[in-house]
């Protein structure tokens, strides 16, 4: 197989990949009983430390604060997330899960153990070209991403003129 057949194929294990992701995510949303949006605010969080401000998940979600905030009703109604005080600055809150999450979300998604004994057969020189991949992914989507928040600004500022509003 030439190198250019593997990148392709490569290509297309990371689409395929993406999408039972995407899969996974919205049957444990479903499993959870919220929606796809609440579950990617429960990772972010999650990916954050465990606890992140509201402006900080604004940010990361690229929505509004106001939209955060009725996320975190949401999730907080549900039982899957609770607004804490800052120990290191009294005037801001922080959101961080709560056990049920790490308790679910361990049995839906598995949890530090399962991680390692997926990645056992992978040497060191492995793991360290699967980190550099992974790294450069990142960069190559959150690109694409800015590219396509882009390409909606100006989708929305034509769609404003050609209705006489802008």
């Amino acid at each position: 197989m030439s190198r250019e057949d593997r990148i392709y194929e490569t290509l297309g294990l990371i689409r395929r990949n993406q999408v039972l992701t995407q899969m996974l995510d919205e049957a444990a949303a479903q499993y959870f009983g919220i929606n796809t949006t609440d579950g990617r605010a429960i990772d972010i969080i999650d990916q954050a430390g465990g606890r992140i401000t509201a402006g900080d998940l604004a940010r990361e979600l690229r929505l509004s604060t106001g939209a955060v905030t009725a996320i975190v009703d949401r999730l907080e109604k549900a039982g899957y997330a609770r607004r804490v005080g800052d120990p290191d600055d009294r005037r801001r809150v922080l959101i961080e899960p709560t056990p049920a999450v790490q308790r679910i979300g361990a049995q839906i998604y598995g949890g530090p153990g399962d991680a390692l004994e997926w990645a056992k057969d992978f040497d060191d020189g492995e793991i360290e070209v699967l980190l550099r991949f992974h790294r450069q992914g990142l960069v190559w989507l959150e690109e694409r991403l800015a590219n396509v928040e882009r390409m909606l600004q100006r989708k929305s500022v034509r769609t404003l003129r050609g209705r006489g509003r802008a």
